[in-house]
Order: structure tokens, then sequence, then C-alpha cells
């Protein structure tokens, strides 16, 4: 790839793909335990070999790959499954070169999407000699932390989108929860998946509905209709019910080819 005029060079060695294989298969068991059976995951793991050309770039974030940097990249396997979710993960760096791509102290950026589906980037250390992905039972025992982590901004953002309340999920602190030795933020997710973060008003969390929705897309929205300025809806499962009133009161449209 091209950083600033320079051409540089950086690959996963088999052991760096060997963490990250090991990782997928513990965050599907993860997920389904956390979540109390809530989910289940079924996913692909696939080694690209064509590099990566372009990196994006903020303020705040940092080199970080965003969907238009992979979707070249990306796009046949898309088009062979129905995927919810996409994790990127990407070396940008290692010890022997440190200047070449500055990077934060982020491992794993989410929350974004790309065409309806969840999209996260998790990021290799410049050491082989971290163990931020590797089990150790002295010292890591939720090395799939990055990937609950970053899976779980997707599921707040789409409380969000559909109207949902929910705690903040970096906002663990205000609820009494602690980064732990050995178990990082495992209690908070668990907690936070099940809506069982104790509140003076009661449990709170992710809704369970959550599990079973999608972030939203112009797929969802495919009739376009002009909304009553005086009854405009709140959130956004009452714009899409809008929309599907109006499209049922003003075309003849077969029940079956309009349920959302």
């Amino acid at each position: 790839m091209n950083i600033n005029n320079k051409e540089i060079s950086l690959s996963m060695s088999d052991e760096e793909i060997s963490w990250m294989r090991q990782n997928m298969s513990r965050f599907k068991s993860s997920c389904e335990e956390l979540s109390n059976r809530k989910m289940s995951v079924i996913y692909d793991f696939i080694t690209i070999e064509k590099p990566i050309t372009s990196l994006s770039y903020d303020e705040e974030n940092g080199y970080h790959a965003e969907d238009k940097d992979v979707k070249n990249l990306i796009e046949p396997y898309l088009q062979k499954e129905n995927y919810d979710h996409i994790f990127v993960c990407i070396k940008l760096g290692d010890n022997a070169h440190p200047n070449d791509i500055p990077v934060y102290d982020w491992i794993g950026l989410g929350g974004m999407d790309y065409l309806g589906i969840g999209f996260s980037n998790v990021r290799l250390p410049n050491s082989d000699k971290s163990y931020a992905y590797k089990y150790d039972a002295r010292v890591n025992t939720l090395p799939e932390e990055v990937f609950i982590h970053e899976f779980l901004h997707s599921l707040e953002r789409i409380s969000k989108e559909y109207g949902y309340d929910r705690p903040n999920l970096h906002d663990y602190e205000k609820y009494g929860y602690k980064d732990e030795k050995l178990v990082g933020l495992k209690k908070w997710y668990q907690d936070y998946m099940n809506s069982e973060i104790e509140t003076s008003n009661g449990n709170i969390g992710l809704n369970k509905e959550v599990y079973s929705l999608k972030p939203n897309n112009e797929e969802n929205f495919k009739f376009t209709y002009t909304l009553n300025e005086f009854n405009e809806p709140q959130n956004i499962i009452e714009e899409i019910k809008m929309i599907i009133t109006k499209a049922i009161n003003n075309l003849s449209i077969n029940k079956e080819r309009n349920t959302i």
C-alpha cells in the first residue's frame, strides 16, 4: 500500500492467522454463552492474499480500513453468502518498522456498516510477543474480547437506529464494572447482552429484539413517500410502519411482498 508517498508491505504470519482463526472459534462460543443463547454464530474464515492498496485516516482513529479500502477484496465473497457482519483483520505495523504507519492505541474499530452489513476492523499487534490474541490462563483468558466488543458496537448502533434505549458500550465504569485481569470486561458484556445491568430504575441493556435486526440501509426503504409534517415518526420503527401503511393504502401490492 502507499502511505504518505511510501510503498509499505506488511502481511500476517501463519501464526498470526492462526490466532485470528482460534479467536473466531472462541468468539462463536462466547457470543452464545454470554447472550444466554439469544444469539448464535455461523461464520466463514477467509484468508485474502491480495493486498490492501489504500487506508483511510482521521484524527481520532489514525489509519484504518474503511469499506472503500477493501470493497474490491470482499465483494466476491459477499455475492456468494448472506452475511450479517464482517471483521476485517489487518496488520498495520511491526516492531521492525515502527514509523511506517503511525497507529493509535486501538486494536479494534466498530460500529460501521457496509451496504447494511456490520463492519469492524481488528488490528494485529506490532509485536509477535503480545498476548492480546493469545489464550493463557496466567495472562489472558478472553483473547476474543476485541471481536465481542466490536460486534457489540454494531448491536449498539442498530439499537439506536431502531429507537431502543441502551447504555453506551464504553460506559461500563459508570455502572460499576471494571476491566478485570484475565477476563477483561466479560461480566459487562454478559449483562449488556442480557439487559441485566442494574440501575435504580431497573435493569437495562440490549433489547432482545436487536438480535434479529440488521443495520438500516436503503433496502429498508423500498418505497418513498412524503410524510405528514404534523405526524412525523419519532424513531425508525415508526417510520417503517408509516411507510408500509402508505404503501398498502396507495398501491395494490401483494401483502407478502411488503413484509420487512
